[in-house]
């Protein structure tokens, strides 16, 4: 079971970090730590990017594109115990699909996509899930869209979602201060809370972008708690795509979840765009540029959240091309170089796809 305490952060290895330096985060820093009474956040250097750096290094310098491809078709067993961790009233668990499921009908504008997905996962030294939506014309492409995988960090989306869903029913509001305590610490990808005393109050705009931003494992666990797991839970559910808890940590989630999350923020900006723009900015400045982003030809055009827990790589976005799109790609059993390049090649076929359909 995953533990709770290192739930992924997003991952800034330094040569990522100087292509971000001219990037301005006004909600970030010490001087946005809030006390009594309530001030106003100082803007603070873009240094703070490099917050989780020291934590998740070890991982990603393994970013090298060397040559990984395992034996093709090998069966990866499956993640998810036997029993179903859920909480009560939560969905059952689906069970895994085939490894290579039977092609089916693929809506036209996807039908290059299915080809280029079952060629990688072919290759692939794991397993994977994909799924496509065509924001415009409807259109989705599924690719064993049942198998459930622990989320890592892409699980800051929906927390945030929850947040700014919150912020509009009243019950928060963006300069609302919530304290700092000893359960919200986190080992892993704690950044810069490893120097701030438990006490402090941090507003909920400043965590919402440390928790997209650099991916901060301490800022998302303030606002779930502030939420709360009943109160999250519910609100995913919502959405589509149900995210609950147990002691150990957060419960898998699957590939047509995760896709009814950016289905969420993509209604919100077609309802509400001035509110989406709260979670938009902060998904605009993620300085990981790999992944989707890499294998999209305009990388201005992607906001993505991404997660790593080993062995665990996934990536989701949505592409405001001409043709929007959503696209998510989960992956489970391959090292980092394997995974990267599996999902920037799927970016590509979708790229694609989506360019050449009429």
């Amino acid at each position: 079971m995953l533990r709770w305490k290192a739930l992924s952060a997003a991952v800034v290895s330094t040569g990522l970090l100087v292509g971000c330096s001219s990037h301005y985060l006004p909600s970030f820093g010490p001087a946005s730590v809030i006390p009594a009474p309530l001030a106003k956040a100082v803007p603070a250097p873009s240094p703070v990017l490099a917050e989780n750096t020291a934590d998740l290094l070890r991982e990603h310098l393994a970013l090298k594109r060397t040559s990984t491809k395992r034996p093709a078709l090998t069966p990866v067993p499956d993640p998810v115990p036997a029993g179903d961790p859920y909480v009560v009233g939560a969905p059952p668990l689906a069970p895994v699909d085939p490894f290579m499921p039977p092609q089916g009908e693929i809506p036209a504008v996807w039908q290059s996509l299915d080809k280029a997905v079952r060629r990688t996962a072919a290759d692939f030294g794991g397993r994977l899930s994909v799924v496509a939506v065509d924001l415009i014309g409807g259109a989705r492409y599924e690719f064993r869209p049942n198998d459930r995988y622990y989320p890592a960090s892409t699980f800051k989306l929906p927390v945030t979602l929850c947040t700014v869903q919150a912020i509009e029913r009243g019950e928060l509001t963006w300069e609302t201060p919530v304290t700092f305590t000893k359960e919200d610490d986190d080992t892993v990808g704690q950044g810069g809370f490893a120097t701030v005393a438990y006490g402090t109050k941090w507003s909920v705009r400043n965590l919402v972008d440390r928790s997209l931003i650099s991916s901060n494992n301490v800022a998302v666990k303030m606002l779930a708690r502030t939420l709360t797991w009943d109160g999250l839970a519910k609100c995913t559910a919502g959405m589509g795509g149900m995210v609950t808890r147990t002691e150990a940590g957060s419960t898998p989630v699957t590939a047509r979840d995760e896709a009814a999350w950016w289905q969420t923020l993509w209604n919100i900006k077609q309802q509400q765009p001035s509110t989406a723009e709260n979670l938009l900015r902060p998904l605009r400045q993620v300085p990981y540029l790999g992944r989707i982003v890499a294998g999209t030809p305009r990388s201005d055009l992607v906001t993505h959240k991404f997660g790593t827990y080993p062995p665990y790589e996934h990536d989701g976005a949505i592409v405001w091309g001409e043709r929007p799109y959503i696209l998510v790609v989960l992956t489970y059993g391959a090292d980092h170089a394997a995974a990267d390049r599996t999902i920037e090649q799927i970016a590509r076929a979708a790229w694609d796809a989506t360019s050449a359909a009429k």
